[in-house]
């Protein structure tokens, strides 16, 4: 799951190519929240806060951004639980708040509330049921020997209105699950089909630079095949697209990144989860 903080680090690369003859005034922080719930799995959630967008960025201030001490609770409406600062590695920021009693569960509705001295972040996601694959698979690409990316068939249900995210994690080369490369998409074109869809490695998923987009053939891959709800998919969906321009003036979407926070920026995802192993031969 990409972090948030890549958005924020892009827009102070653009700052140093421009100076500007302004600035904002009396500009307030915010909570940022990178949080996600799945079924069977305990919620994590990743705090910082916001920082004006002409403030001094470098590598020692960005983990004066990081939240360590903040209040972070989960609750399913019947059971409430406050989380625990954990170190882990895997991501960036090293801090992550997470559960070790309430569990996502398919169907049900979460709220997450943050507080940090006098600000105070919520948000709302639901656990969609999960879409169970009928196959999967690895296929090379066209005059290749080496490289290839992985297909999926599946289902659609035709009574559900269903928003799908992609992530993959490939062994002894991923520390986590990396979205795929344009891993959000939703059913308005097949509503009801059955539908096979091609997947392509997602940017900087692997030590392995020869061809970033592909998985390689020997490759053993591990597929995380999500529901999410539709707050979820137009924050990441838009999320997405500012990754995919981010540089590039001809293609800047000039839009906001959607998110369902409230005080705050970011997201609370709720994942109806399933895996998948696939072998690239």
């Amino acid at each position: 799951m990409k972090q948030l903080i890549y958005i924020f680090l892009s827009t102070c690369l653009l700052y140093s190519c421009i100076k500007p003859d302004y600035e904002f005034e009396n500009y307030e922080s915010k909570i940022v929240i990178d949080g996600w719930i799945e079924n069977g799995k305990f919620p994590k959630v990743l705090l910082t806060r916001s920082a004006a967008y002409f403030s001094e960025i470098d590598s020692a201030s960005i983990r004066d951004y990081v939240l360590t001490t903040a209040r972070v609770e989960v609750s399913d409406g019947e059971n409430t639980e406050v989380l625990t600062l954990r170190p882990n590695n895997a991501y960036f920021p090293p801090y992550v708040y997470v559960a070790t009693k309430l569990k996502g569960e398919a169907g049900k509705t979460y709220q997450l509330k943050v507080n940090y001295y006098d600000l105070e972040a919520t948000a709302t996601t639901t656990i969609p049921e999960p879409v169970t694959l009928d196959s999967s698979w690895f296929e090379l690409k066209e005059n290749s020997d080496s490289f290839g990316f992985i297909w999926l068939k599946f289902t659609d249900d035709i009574a559900t209105k269903n928003y799908y995210r992609t992530l993959t994690k490939v062994q002894s080369k991923d520390d986590k699950y990396i979205a795929n490369f344009f891993p959000n998409f939703n059913d308005k074109f097949f509503n009801g089909q059955d539908i096979e869809i091609a997947l392509y490695k997602g940017n900087k998923s692997s030590t392995d630079k020869q061809d970033e987009l592909n998985y390689m053939l020997g490759d053993t891959i591990s597929l995380m095949f999500t529901v999410i709800d539709e707050q979820s998919y137009e924050f990441w969906n838009t999320f997405h697209k500012e990754i995919t321009n981010a540089g590039n003036p001809f293609a800047a979407t000039n839009a906001r990144v959607k998110s369902n926070v409230k005080n705050g920026l970011g997201i609370w995802c709720g994942y109806g989860s399933n895996y998948y192993r696939i072998i690239a031969n």
